[in-house]
């Protein structure tokens, strides 16, 4: 039997134990059903124990009133069971879960923030970090040297002026220095994308490879190679303020940029991910960027609970 199969009869015997009609009858027929396959015992386990972990946003101060209802609603418990059952997986535990309410990755760096926030640090040598949602980095300001390493995320750095020291932000993929300026580094699994806004900076890719920036220019790399430099639009460090900003953008970038900000998951249809988009959406409300998404694109939004969002294509 699929693992699939096992799921939706896990959901099924889950209705029907909350049902006030359940018999003796019914709860031996489940154990019976529980223990005649390990698969079973463990398929169980894991989809109650993922519905249970979604009490993780009321302890991290968020409400979970709507989720509960929905969960209590007969006609919508089904499909909402079988959403937390993808979300969680046969094999996902609690991490993952509780992960898409606050970043456990980087939650021991430096400098952190978590889902919705934006932080700003003053380091000892006076320059300034702002730190977008759900980023993370280490900071080493000594006598002998200035760095920063972008463990995930986003920030944006006014590199104080020091003529002995240059100052480096360190990523997976190599480094980007300035001796003062301001700069932003976005750290993504496959690339490093650098935006000079104030700053002459120099890239160094971890196979060698170099590059240099003057002010209003921006490009990205990966540890082999630097991709072409181009002139800046103006608005890419608009999040800082609250904003992204999109010109001819695909769909799957806008919602790269809200998905930091929004406690829960944000599923959006392959089919759909390169429909261009062109606005500013606040990042600080993403109920309001997500209907403004659906008013201007042929999509539907639908909010399963606050915490799962899928994006369709309409009809």
């Amino acid at each position: 039997m699929s693992e699939e199969k096992i799921v939706e009869q896990a959901i099924e015997w889950m209705l029907q134990l909350e049902l006030p009609t359940v018999s003796d009858a019914d709860r031996a027929a489940f154990e019976q059903w529980r223990t005649a396959d390990p698969r079973h015992e463990l398929a169980y386990a894991n989809l109650t124990q993922s519905v249970h972990q979604f009490d993780v946003p009321r302890r991290l101060g968020a409400t979970t009133e709507v989720l509960r209802t929905t969960l209590q609603q007969q006609k919508d418990r089904r499909k909402t069971l079988r959403r937390i059952a993808v979300l969680a997986g046969l094999g996902v535990g609690a991490g993952a879960l509780i992960n898409q309410f606050t970043p456990i990755r980087g939650i021991s760096a430096d400098l952190h923030t978590g889902t919705g926030e934006r932080q700003t640090y003053t380091l000892a040598d006076g320059s300034v970090v702002t730190l977008n949602a759900r980023s993370s980095a280490d900071q080493w300001i000594d006598q002998s040297r200035r760095l920063i390493r972008l463990l995930s995320g986003e920030l944006q750095i006014r590199v104080a002026a020091q003529a002995l020291r240059p100052f480096s932000i360190e990523t997976v993929h190599g480094s980007t220095g300035t001796q003062s300026g301001m700069l932003l580094i976005r750290a993504l699994a496959e690339r490093t994308e650098v935006v000079s806004l104030q700053a002459f900076a120099d890239l160094a890719t971890l196979k060698g490879q170099s590059a240099r920036l003057q002010p209003g220019q921006h490009t990205w790399f990966t540890e082999d190679s630097v991709a072409s430099i181009q002139a800046n639009r103006g608005t890419e460090s608009s999040w800082v303020d609250g904003y992204y900003t999109a010109f001819d953008a695909p769909l799957m970038e806008v919602v790269g940029a809200l998905r930091p900000y929004r406690k829960g998951v944000i599923r959006l249809e392959p089919a759909i991910a390169q429909l261009r988009v062109s606005g500013a959406f606040p990042l600080d409300d993403t109920d309001h960027a997500l209907t403004a998404l659906a008013a201007s694109l042929p999509i539907a939004v639908t909010r399963v609970t606050p915490y799962w969002v899928t994006i369709s294509a309409l009809g």
